[in-house]
């Protein structure tokens, strides 16, 4: 038996969608000129042939073939040699023709590769036909009724009328999916959305999510897809494992030490020690045989490296070496926090990583102005890494901007941990100070407790009369 829901195959697409299109449905992708529509259209037809053996058909009423075989080139799709082998048709006709009920064009076309796909380009020009609104509703739904027919699942594309995307035509209301394209500007630049307005029969994951051009088609850029399962619901509790810090007392604060499957800020100014308290718990997830891995937002791998030969890390150069540490030395440059993200997830699961280090979180407000889309993001990323039973340091500087008040805000109510460090000066010296806030669902000593950075690293003394 054929299953009900067809993949499109595009990156990410089909787990918004839970699996799928619906067989035999129709789809309406709209957005403004430069946002992706037709490129999203002919990747469903490629993908539906080289990866579901379901031969297509794309009609066109504006561009020949030769400049769709040209632009799909660039993605590494090679249609022509697709039309050889009677897997595709690409045809360049009228609205007019494909109307005419005696011209039969697509049903010769189906007839004559087994079609199963099909985009239309563009619904707008076809409606353009009719100048009466009444009629023209009716011919779109002619033309769904008889796709259906066919035993197509198509995807009819539609200029949307301005940048807002929020007019409402009749077609979305005859149609089964609508998908809008956003192409939209920020203070840094302009980034591209993908949004699933409606998928009549089914459930679908909500909001905007970001997409990028690859070098091989179209990805969306979520936390958790990729291969990730994917939940709706809260994440599943941790279990009462716990996990070292490798810092020297503090366990004993923490009653054992951090539990499996959490998230726990580390916070302070610079200089407080919080990379080295990032450094201490990867190097003793190596020691244990767990693997680990740095997202570095503000400094390169080198760096790092040279940066550690200032503590007694020796084991830190053998455990990069052979890969018991890996380092992600990202920067926001140019590159969208989704993607940034969408990469964390991958790796994380791709390479079993047991422990993630992210230094600094402060790198993901930079790039995004709303609060409540960083929280969004950082929620999404979270949960993906507790699910795996991944434990999480999130580093987060104070002295950097956005201020602290305005992240701490975004992060508190989505971290399970908050370790806190300071410093003070005493006749003259220097102090390091360490409190632990909070803790969901682990014991801990309150207080604030003397810390000792040296060339051993960190070190930690519980505070007197505190048990």
């Amino acid at each position: 038996m054929k299953s009900l829901l067809v993949k499109s195959c595009i990156a990410g697409l089909d787990e918004l969608l839970y699996g799928g299109f619906h067989r035999n449905s129709t789809i309406l992708v709209k957005g403004v000129p430069g946002t992706g529509k037709t490129t999203l259209g002919v990747e469903f037809i490629y993908r539906g042939i080289v990866q579901a053996n379901e031969p297509g058909i794309i009609i066109t009423f504006e561009e020949f073939p030769e400049q769709i075989y040209r632009d799909a080139a660039n993605y590494g799709w090679d249609l022509p040699e697709l039309e050889k082998r009677g897997l595709l048709r690409t045809v360049c006709t009228s609205p007019d023709v494909v109307l005419d009920p005696a011209a039969g064009l697509l049903d010769d076309l189906v007839q004559e590769i087994g079609a199963r796909r099909l985009v239309l380009d563009s619904v707008t020009q076809l409606s353009m036909t009719i100048s009466d609104e009444s009629q023209q509703r009716r011919m779109v739904y002619s033309v769904c009724s008889g796709l259906k027919r066919l035993g197509l699942t198509s995807i009819l594309i539609r200029e949307a009328d301005d940048h807002t995307n929020n007019q409402v035509s009749f077609v979305e209301y005859v149609v089964d999916t609508v998908i809008s394209l956003y192409f939209m500007e920020s203070p840094s630049r302009r980034r591209r959305y993908l949004e699933i307005m409606k998928s009549r029969g089914q459930d679908f994951i909500t909001g905007r999510h970001a997409f990028k051009f690859g070098s091989d088609g179209i990805k969306i850029l979520r936390a958790g897809l990729s291969g990730m399962q994917q939940s709706v619901s809260e994440p599943p509790m941790p279990l009462p494992e716990k996990v070292s810090t490798g810092i020297a007392g503090l366990d004993g604060i923490l009653s054992g030490g951090l539990l499996r499957g959490t998230t726990v800020t580390v916070e302070g100014d610079s200089g407080t020690g919080k990379t080295v308290a990032g450094l201490h718990y990867l190097l003793e997830g190596a020691r244990r045989g767990e693997r680990g891995l740095l997202l570095s937002t503000e400094e390169s791998t080198a760096f790092l490296q040279v940066y550690a030969k200032t503590f007694d890390f020796g084991e830190l150069a053998e455990a990069l070496t052979n890969g018991d540490i890996l380092v992600f030395d990202k920067f926001f440059g140019g590159t969208e926090p989704e993607e940034v993200i969408a990469e964390i997830t991958t790796m994380v699961r791709q390479n079993s990583i047991r422990r993630l280090v992210i230094d600094s979180v402060n790198s993901f407000a930079e790039v995004v102005e709303n609060p409540l889309v960083l929280k969004g993001y950082l929620r999404d990323l979270f949960r993906a890494l507790n699910q795996t039973g991944c434990t999480t340091l999130a580093i987060l500087s104070y002295d950097t901007v956005p201020p602290a008040s305005y992240l701490t805000s975004v992060i508190k109510p989505l971290v399970q941990g908050e370790i806190c460090l300071s410093t003070t000066v005493e006749k003259g010296r220097r102090k390091w100070l360490l409190e632990v806030t909070k803790m969901k669902g682990g014991k801990f000593t309150p207080g604030t407790h003397r810390a000792e950075i040296s060339e051993r690293g960190m070190e930690i003394f519980r505070r007197l009369g505190r048990r």
